[in-house]
């Protein structure tokens, strides 16, 4: 058993505080651009770079079962952050099965994500969040 002092627990504790690990994902905001998936945050105050002026996006299914799997990622250097929508990063559609829950996470400094589905409802694409626990969108 590994015993902290009272010193390392504080510096511990201070440093988490810091950098906000205590705090969860902040929410990432999608929407449809033509061939796209659009992920920004739209949060100036919480967004800025992470390492090196790079920032990272992948997302994967929700798959409860067999664990996470990233179906897709790309590294941004030297980019605008996409705080605003014009600013977005773009996931192309061809990357989502329709009626399927992806994850889909943006790293800066901070961690961004959200749980979406992309459905095909009256011949026309949208975004959908899926009820909580379930891996498709009706």
């Amino acid at each position: 058993m590994i015993r902290l002092s009272s010193k390392s627990i504080l510096i511990l504790t201070t440093g988490c505080l810091l950098n906000g690990c205590s705090q969860g994902p902040l929410p990432l905001e999608v929407k449809l651009h033509q061939d796209d998936v659009c992920a920004f945050t739209n949060n100036p105050k919480k967004t800025d770079y992470g390492f090196d002026n790079k920032f990272l996006i992948f997302m994967g299914k929700a798959d409860h079962t067999n664990g996470y799997k990233s179906t897709y990622e790309k590294e941004y250097s030297n980019v605008p952050l996409p705080i605003e929508e014009k600013d977005c990063v773009k996931i192309p559609l061809k990357e989502f099965e329709k009626n399927v829950a992806y994850d889909i996470t943006l790293d800066t400094s901070k961690t961004f994500d959200i749980r979406i589905c992309v459905v095909e409802h009256n011949n026309k694409l949208e975004i959908r969040e899926p009820e909580l626990g379930e891996t498709t969108c009706k």
